[in-house]
């Protein structure tokens, strides 16, 4: 009670349910009196119009769901159980068509006195709805802004389509957590069930939030913005209401309805500690700090020293060889046994690292590959790597907060496509290359870019050495802005694919607004004929910041054939023939040089199975 009073008195000032006062009665019992409301959107829909609400009153409420999302936040709060039950209608007048959030049981405060977001906690507590909840905390993780954001976009495709949230029915928490990261996937298998009664415009909503990290700042403006221009393209009114006239029901049907009263207490009706209780085998057991995890020969042992990242399928751990000073450290990255098997990548990203890491061949953008397992206990394979710093994609959210200049830029090309020819000359694609997929060094490495993530690399030659027969049809893999077009037309992709990719790459670092000009398309089909256009030179926008003999690299990538072996040192020359033309100096200071925390960090990549969509790729 004292938690709910202390949210309600410091958010009345926003205009959401007002503060009256507190008093206590005999026998200790609290309480608070706010102004009156009515039903949630949960109770309205079941008890009221008895369906889901239409296009036009869903986007209405979707958006006003936000808005108070977005105030309790601006007071440094979380809500923590974000759902559609949360949410309550007005009583009378104008109060009617109001939203108004309640329920701040499970909330917590994010920024600390210096308005600093407060560091996370190693593990939480599950709280709150299976089906609402955000995959944070399911994995028992601290929650963060984007994880109401994130059970705020199940909430409003809920009450717009009571079936697009596949996992409704579902019971195992594991189960849960890898639908739901098909649904932030914008999963293109799950499009017709996500997508049948709401705007595919809404994709949008996702791909932001999905992109969101512990401490992101979320662009709520940019939010409402999308949802507007749904509302404005088909000339929806903003303030229509499914219950609006239909309050005498509203107000008859309240008689009675106890379950969220404080008579009823928190009964713990539908939340996830009920099912918890009879599914443990849903909650992935982590190490502890100390805790040590043994090698394939038993022989060699990894100490935990903390985790780095958690993704739905595994988790990134700080580990020192056990007996040795705690000095060198390494990155350990598990894969549970439990998951689907079409999502588990490990066995080849460790066939990949293992043959990158051959010491002949004197690679020096791949990450050094320490040792591989199995842990009985934990139920899962580990591989052990060397430590690298932040991801090009998190260096330029979070850190420079703007584009690369030209420098760093053309720095960076030169390094990714260099690391782009040495995995074809061990027979490899990687087929998802992107910002995330690149990471830079810590300490004295600081200036080198590494490739990373080989979840869904394969193999495009044979046993003796020859371009591998492509298959008919394969199925979607990889990420939609950057996926080549090959990909996108479910055809087998070869050498000439990854390195439309990293056009596609170069062109996102060096203009994060203009490069890719179907960055806020979210129909695939769309997104191909833009990158059509791209390559027959009918998007001059992207060529602002980007000198524009890039053309000529552009077409000799295009023209390649599916079994085409790159000249790599022709790519490389114009790059450097490029720069110098146009005064760019590549050996000039990195951006992120000296700008870094002194700490390795986990990259997006670490969490891949979050960001990827897959299929089956089976040989």
């Amino acid at each position: 009670m004292a938690a709910q009073k202390c949210v309600v008195y410091q958010w009345g000032a926003f205009g959401r349910v007002s503060f009256a006062g507190e008093r206590t009665v005999p026998k200790k019992l609290e309480f608070i009196v706010v102004s009156p409301f009515g039903f949630n959107l949960d109770q309205i829909i079941k008890k009221v119009t008895c369906q889901a609400f239409s296009l036009i009153c869903g986007l209405n409420v979707a958006g006003q769901m936000l808005k108070a999302i977005r105030e309790l936040h601006s007071i440094g709060i979380l809500h923590r159980n974000i759902h559609p039950g949360a949410f309550y209608c007005g009583i009378g007048g104008e109060r009617e068509g109001k939203i108004y959030l309640q329920d701040f049981r499970a909330h917590r405060r994010f920024l600390d006195a210096n308005k600093k977001v407060i560091p996370a906690r190693s593990k939480v507590k599950r709280y709150g709805f299976t089906r609402f909840s955000s995959r944070a905390n399911l994995q028992e993780k601290e929650q963060s802004r984007k994880d109401d954001l994130e059970s705020w976009i199940y909430s409003i495709f809920s009450i717009m389509d009571l079936d697009s949230l596949f996992w409704k029915k579902d019971k195992e928490i594991q189960s849960i957590i890898e639908k739901k990261e098909e649904f932030m996937r914008n999963s293109p298998q799950k499009e017709a069930e996500m997508y049948k009664n709401v705007p595919k415009e809404m994709r949008l909503l996702i791909e932001n939030i999905a992109q969101l990290q512990y401490e992101s700042e979320p662009e709520y403006e940019k939010l409402s913005g999308i949802l507007a221009e749904i509302q404005s393209a088909r000339k929806f009114a903003t303030d229509l209401c499914d219950w609006i006239g239909m309050g005498k029901e509203v107000a008859g049907n309240m008689e009675g309805e106890t379950k969220n009263s404080a008579g009823n207490r928190m009964s713990g009706e539908g939340d996830i500690n009920i099912n918890i209780a009879k599914n443990k085998k849903g909650a992935r057991k982590k190490l502890l700090p100390g805790d040590i995890i043994k090698s394939v020969d038993q022989k060699t042992g990894w100490k935990n020293v903390c985790l780095l990242g958690s993704g739905g399928f595994g988790d990134v751990y700080k580990v020192h060889r056990e007996g040795s000073p705690p000095d060198k450290c390494y990155a350990l990255k598990t894969e549970s046994e439990e998951g689907e098997k079409r999502f588990l990548r490990l066995k080849i990203e460790v066939t990949v690292m293992m043959k990158t890491s051959d010491k002949s061949k004197n690679f020096e953008h791949f990450i050094e590959f320490i040792d591989r397992g199995k842990c009985d206990e934990l139920r899962c394979k580990f591989v052990v790597m060397g430590l690298v710093g932040p991801s090009l994609d998190d260096i330029r959210v979070k850190y420079l907060v703007s584009n690369f200049t030209k420098h760093t830029c053309f720095n960076i090309f030169i390094q990714s496509v260099i690391a782009i020819r040495d995995l074809h000359s061990l027979g490899y694609l990687h087929r998802d290359i992107k910002p995330a997929n690149y990471a830079v060094g810590i300490g004295e490495n600081e200036q080198i870019v590494y490739m990373l993530d080989f979840g869904i690399a394969k193999l495009f030659v044979d046993s003796d050495g020859k371009h591998k027969t492509p298959r008919k049809k394969v199925k979607f893999l990889g990420t939609l802005r950057f996926a080549a077009r090959a990909c996108m037309r479910q055809i087998e992709q070869g050498r000439k694919d990854d390195l439309e990719c990293w056009i596609y790459m170069m062109f996102d670092l060096i203009d994060d607004m203009a490069g890719l000009p179907w960055k806020r398309i979210v129909e695939p089909k769309a997104i191909l004929k833009s990158k059509e256009k791209l390559f027959n030179n009918e998007h001059p926008e992207v060529y602002k910041r980007m000198p524009k003999s890039m053309q000529q690299l552009l077409q000799y990538v295009n023209n390649l054939e599916h079994e085409s072996a790159p000249d790599y040192e022709y790519i490389l020359q114009f790059l450097r023939t490029c720069a110098k033309d146009h005064g760019i100096k590549v050996d000039k200071k990195l951006d992120w040089i000296g700008k870094l925390k002194k700490k390795a960090f986990d990259s997006d990549s670490d969490k891949s199975a979050e960001h990827k969509n897959s299929g089956d790729d089976s040989e």
